[in-house]
């Protein structure tokens, strides 16, 4: 064989003529071509030419991966003869350095040596360095003998242990080169050891089945032991400065031949019966642990499980790596690994079954991403690869189809992965608390292992160029844009990414999100409140926007540049509302269904009397088992989704987030900027910015369904601190005009609700101390919630009358909850001094809410009741099949609407009863008093009349039926306004339900039930005293025949206030017309808008009435006397 001799190889005749290239020449040159290198020994320049004790610098990474230090392969036994490598220009390990090297820092950061070459060498530091030795032969000789020890190869046949290249001796004559195994040989050499061995003489024969790879990485590893016996030889400063330009070439040769065969190990000979390439580097990855120890110290340090076969051991496999990364340049280095992550896909893949949580498959594979993401330059060429993500991929397909999708999926979901919850959760009703929590702690363990691995991957790909950083921005965003679906209502799971994967990717963009969220809210300022604007990484064209017109919207974007902490946040948004948000929706329809079905067996065991065949029981008893089933599968997949919706280390993750977006929104609308470092003042200004109108309403929506989520199942996962922030930022954003959707401010009221629920050991709710002292709360929450309370009179959905009940209801629950502080109850009484009008608004809206949820109530008792009474008798069981269904139909739905409407209306009777105990005045307006007196009076009929019985069921704690406290509640509202002459008036003229026995029978039951004390009970029988005293005037009052002009055209009652309506011209009293207006502001006459400002007051006709009214009274009065 002819082999090329580098600078002799082009010109080998006298005559200086080029010769024809042999076959093995050209083959030679196909190879350094894809190799990019130069084809002779003279044009490859040494890659650094800093001396091997001399310090090097090195730019510093920005990774915050912390590994071990860059150990040198070791070539013996000892790994005290390892140390770490200095760095070069281009960020490969270098040759070793006598002195000592700073600790090791993160990815793709070399150590620095320290300045004194005097000093202790890196290592284990048991001795001292000793003194270096005299070198036994000159450094020429030294440097040829080393390349022969590093290639294993040699040009004559003096040492048997070496492979004898005897062709290429024998060119080397031809051309009058010495047989030395000089550096300009170094090529030449290394080809002519890896070309076909049967043109080889060798004397010992060549390891049996070696591959390529193993060849060259056993270069690889002595010419690194060569490197420091050089440290410990006395070579003069030229000699060592030769040396590393010896060392960095012989580096980059090996290197580039393990690209070539890692990229195409079909370029070289190969044994047949092992496997090549990708497929031998790829189980020296996975054979690495997925967490190696940092502490630096190579002595203390836990090192990994050297492997008793393989090319290089597992503290061997980084340092290689990094030399890879550090040789090539950027396409030809995608051309090496590329082949290496296919592999890995494929590999994948091919595990059954398909690794879980619980697993180790995933940590292997995870911690062979791990490993190479170590290195810088892989790290930035990552985003970059066809196999980081498939093109045309698909939402159900994303999580398969990208790099790191199969390892992100990974989660403890039920839908996912049913074989987590069948095994650790399984038959919940028969085993203990602990055994379960034993388990969740476990699952969490693991999933705190993948989160911070998939972190720590993720970061390093993020912060190893900016062209990776957007990369993988860019991959975050597109998961996005595929998974837009996961925001209807009902969801295919088969068209949407995993629950698991979302959330896994959402708390790898937390982590990443973390250090920005410090305690002083330093960083709030870098987050661009026209983020939406300026970038479409985030698509929120078809979302709903706070207070904007899609029109508004559409003329509002353009088009530049966001930074990377806007991208982030918003980011983060977009997974908290598609991923976290429909996860939590998900787990509530479980529990939704858990109670349909227990209901659903509830009626199939009701309905056993009626399997009167063997099989109408066989197919009942099948039935019940399977409900039991569905309910006990329900229950674990609840668990399942508990296990990692409430690991701590996400919650707390999750609310510093929210937190730092609930202050950044506030931030935005104070007109001052300075929140929270001053606290926002209230009221806010009636226009909101632009910029706050313009965004999509699910930044309220994730804040209001996660903190809603923790209010019900994890009260004790905010501190004071978070609790702060979200009363400011709930009582803030309540205020009218700037919130147009009132669903979102009804769940932001309903947070406050579930914190004021009494839960573990928080007998007032968890919200309660700090709503008791906030400061915004104790002066803004009485009249926000009573704004509110009118607002969602109209809703605008299709359901809105049913929709008012269920917010009010939660605005009741706060009103109740808070009464008892005294900072509330003035907040309260100055709302009604502030906006009378207002006020007069929310208590006739309270009192219509209580009259219907009272009527609703008592009609519902009564007729279960009936019901009850009639499937009781034996002659039900005679009528016709469909007419029972009926009747037990009917039952089913009375049962089912009267706790709500029970509960309601014992609510707000006390709620009634509270506020007339400190605030009077708006329950004896003309508008209220008339209505309140008909109310009570009516429900007293209902209550101790001639029908109560009709209202005795067989459990009245499950229709929340307390007779008793709703009796004392009425009789106390009677009391509080028991001196109020108009209320007295307005009970006296209620001729349809007032009546003194009424009164009497009312007083017997509060005494005989023991609802009131003696003196109470002799109150209400005073005031009924004092209502048939005021019946006997108003008697006298209407012997008088009131003039038509004086008469009220709606009530036919005399005018009081006359005022005269401006379009209509027709004369009302004030007090009816300001009634009407309270349920629609219109003329009653033409339907023409109306306020009650624009009334016109008609003072000249007022003036006749009390002129006739003073008339009326002199004229009792000369009777009296005259009596």
């Amino acid at each position: 064989m002819s082999a090329p001799s580098g600078d002799q190889g082009s010109d080998n005749s006298p005559s200086g003529g080029q010769q024809q290239l042999s076959d093995a020449d050209k083959i030679r040159l196909k190879r350094l071509a894809r190799l990019g290198t130069p084809s002779t020994p003279s044009a490859q320049a040494p890659t650094s030419t800093v001396p091997a004790n001399e310090p090097s610098s090195e730019p510093e990474s920005t990774s915050s991966i912390q590994l071990e230090p860059h150990r040198q392969p070791s070539a013996s036994s000892s790994r005290l003869l390892s140390s770490p490598l200095p760095s070069a220009p281009s960020p490969s390990p270098a040759a070793r350095s006598a002195t000592p090297v700073a600790k090791p820092s993160s990815l793709g950061k070399r150590p620095i040596p320290a300045a004194s070459p005097k000093s202790e060498s890196v290592g284990p530091r048991v001795v001292s360095t000793p003194q270096a030795s005299r070198p036994l032969v000159p450094y020429t000789q030294w440097e040829t003998e080393k390349i022969s020890a590093v290639f294993s190869v040699i040009l004559d046949s003096s040492d048997w242990r070496l492979c004898w290249l005897k062709d290429l001796a024998g060119e080397l004559r031809s051309e009058s080169h010495p047989l030395e195994t000089t550096l300009d040989l170094a090529d030449r050499l290394l080809i002519a050891r890896l070309d076909d061995p049967d043109i080889l003489t060798i004397l010992a024969g060549l390891p049996t089945g070696e591959t390529v790879f193993d060849y060259l990485t056993g270069a690889w590893k002595r010419l690194y032991a060569a490197n420091r016996e050089q440290n410990r030889l006395a070579f003069s400063p030229s000699e060592k400065s030769s040396w590393t330009a010896c060392f960095e070439k012989l580096r980059s040769l090996i290197i580039s031949y393990c690209g070539m065969t890692l990229e195409d190990p079909s370029m070289f000979p190969q044994p047949s019966e092992k496997p090549t390439g990708p497929a031998e580097f790829l189980p020296l990855l996975l054979s690495l642990t997925p967490t190696t120890s940092s502490s630096g110290d190579l002595l203390t340090s836990t090192a990994s499980t050297p492997s008793t076969r393989g090319p290089l051991q597992p503290d061997e496999v980084l340092p290689f790596i990094g030399d890879l990364g550090a040789n090539f340049d950027r396409d030809t280095l995608a051309d090496v690994i590329t082949p290496t992550l296919s592999l890995f896909f494929q590999e994948w893949f091919k595990l059954s079954p398909t690794p879980d949580i619980m697993g180790n498959e995933w940590r292997r594979y995870l911690g062979a991403v791990a490993t190479l993401v170590q290195v810088k330059q892989i790290a930035a060429l990552l985003p970059s690869l066809p196999v980081w993500v498939a093109p045309e991929v698909t939402a159900p397909r994303v999580e398969w189809q990208s790099l790191l999708g199969p390892l992100t999926r990974l989660s403890v979901y039920p839908r996912e992965f049913a074989e987590i919850w069948k095994t650790y959760f399984s038959n919940p009703t028969e085993r203990k608390v602990a055994d379960f929590d034993a388990n969740k702690d476990n699952l969490r363990h693991a999933m705190g292992s993948l989160h911070t691995s998939l972190f720590n991957i993720y970061n390093a790909i993020v912060r190893a160029s900016s062209e990776s950083r957007e990369g993988t921005l860019d991959f975050f965003a597109l998961v996005i844009r595929l998974n837009e679906k996961r925001a209807g209502m009902r969801v295919d799971p088969r068209t949407v990414s995993s629950d698991g994967f979302m959330t896994n990717l959402q708390v790898v963009l937390l982590k990443l999100f973390e250090p920005v969220m410090d305690i002083t809210f330093s960083k709030i300022d870098k987050v661009d409140p026209e983020y939406f604007r300026t970038s479409k990484r985030v698509n929120i064209t078809d979302e709903t926007k706070i207070k904007a017109t899609k029109e508004e919207a559409d003329d509002y974007y353009i088009d530049k540049p966001a930074n990377f902490i806007s991208d982030l946040f918003f980011l983060l948004n977009a997974f908290q509302h598609l991923g976290l948000v429909k996860t939590i929706g998900n787990r509530g329809r479980a529990e939704k269904n858990i109670s349909e079905i227990e209901k659903e067996l509830k009626r199939a065991e009701a309905s056993r009397a009626d399997w009167n065949t063997p099989a109408l029981q066989a197919q009942g008893d099948a039935a019940i088992k399977k409900l039991k089933s569905d309910i006990a599968t329900l229950h674990a997949s609840c668990h399942a989704y508990d296990t990692q919706l409430l690991d701590k280390s996400l919650v707390r993750l999750n609310v510093s987030y929210l937190g730092f977006l609930m202050t950044w929104l506030v931030r935005l609308v104070d007109p001052k900027h300075l929140h929270p470092t001053t606290t926002i003042s209230l009221p806010l200004p009636a226009n909101s910015p632009q910029t706050f109108r313009m965004l999509p309403e699910y930044l309220f929506d994730n804040v209001a369904e996660y903190f809603e989520f923790l209010a019900r199942y994890d009260p004790d996962a905010l501190d004071d601190a978070d609790k702060d922030t979200l009363i400011t930022f709930i009582i803030t954003f309540l205020s009218p005009d700037y919130v147009n959707n009132p669903f979102l401010k009804a769940k932001l009221v309903a947070i406050l609700s579930y914190g004021l629920w009494p839960m573990g050991y928080w007998r007032k709710g968890a919200l309660y101390d700090r709503l008791s002292v906030h400061n915004l709360s104790t002066q803004y929450l009485m009249p926000t919630l009573i704004r509110f309370f009118i607002d969602v009179e109209m809703t605008g959905g299709h359901t809105q009358f049913w929709d008012k009940f269920n917010f009010r209801r939660d605005v009741s629950r706060i009103f109740k909850s808070m009464w008892a502080n005294p900072l509330h109850r003035e907040a309260f009484e100055q709302s009604r001094r502030d906006d009378f009008d207002q006020f007069i608004k929310f208590i006739n809206m309270l009192m219509s809410d209580t009259t219907f949820h009272l009527e609703e109530s008592l009609t519902n008792l009564a007729k279960i009741n009936s019901l009850s009474a009639q499937m009781n008798q034996d002659s039900f069981a005679s009528l016709p099949q469909a007419e029972r269904d009926d009747t037990a139909s009917q039952l089913r739905q009375a049962e089912g609407q009267a706790p709500f409407h029970t509960q309601m209306g014992l609510d707000h009777v006390e709620l009634i009863r509270d506020f007339t105990a400190t605030t009077r005045e708006p329950f004896v307006t003309p508008e209220i008093v008339d209505r309140l007196a008909a109310a009570l009076d009516q429900n007293l009929v209902l209550l101790v009349g001639s029908k109560m019985q009709e209202l005795k069921v067989a459990d009245p704690d499950k229709f929340s039926f307390k007779p008793k406290r709703l009796l004392a509640a009425i009789a106390q509202i009677y009391l509080n306004l028991s001196e109020e002459t108009d209320f007295i008036r307005a009970v006296a003229n209620d001729g349809r339900s007032y009546s003194k026995e009424l009164f009497e029978r009312f007083a017997r039951v509060l005494k005989h039930r023991a609802i009131m004390t003696e003196g109470e009970v002799g109150e209400v029988v005073s005031f009924a005293q004092k209502v048939e005293d005021m019946r006997a005037t108003i008697e006298i009052e209407d012997e008088r025949e009131i003039p038509d002009e004086f008469l009220d055209p709606l009530l036919s009652t005399l005018m009081r206030d006359p005022v005269t309506l401006p379009v209509s011209r027709v004369v009302i009293d004030r007090s009816t017309i300001r009634t009407h207006l309270l349920s629609k502001e219109v003329d009653p006459f033409n339907n023409v808008p109306l306020k009650l400002e624009d009334v016109i007051p008609n003072s000249e006709l007022k003036t006749q009435i009390e002129a006739w009214v003073a008339e009326g009274k002199i004229g009792r009065t000369t009777v009296d006397v005259d009596m």
